[in-house]
């Protein structure tokens, strides 16, 4: 069984398939619709049983739509970055009113604004970090 590839490309409201190798087109209305409208025409095309035919579908992303999700990944992993920060900064706060000032999980929850099991979670983080 031969695999042919078959990009498709989004136009107001269709699919446009197309499958290079043999220059040969056609079209979808959904994502889902695309594998067997391919197979068909490649069948037909080639005079040959659908079953003989595979597809591997890639999916032309628009420019814009391709920059928004790069810009949107981009900040994504900034957040990240900066969520873990801001938990080494938690827990660097944390071992201060424990160890340097001697304060219970309880007091420095009520002092953080955070409950005691938070407290503990951030302990516990700084102390697998150490």
């Amino acid at each position: 069984m031969r695999t042919y590839t078959v990009v498709a490309e989004r136009e107001p409201g269709w699919w446009i398939v197309q499958v290079p190798e043999l220059d040969v087109t056609t079209q979808a209305r959904r994502v889902s619709e695309i594998e067997s409208h391919a197979r068909e025409a490649i069948a037909v095309w080639l005079d040959v049983d659908i079953a003989d035919v595979a597809v591997t579908v890639e999916l032309s992303t628009p420019v814009p739509v391709r920059q928004e999700m790069d810009e949107a990944r981009r900040l994504l992993q900034e957040a990240n970055g900066m969520q873990e920060k801001a938990g080494e900064l938690a827990g660097d706060a944390v071992r201060i009113l424990l160890d340097d000032l001697g304060l219970t999980m309880r007091d420095a929850a009520a002092v953080l604004g955070v409950s005691h099991q938070r407290v503990a979670q951030l302990a516990a983080r700084r102390r697998s970090i150490a």
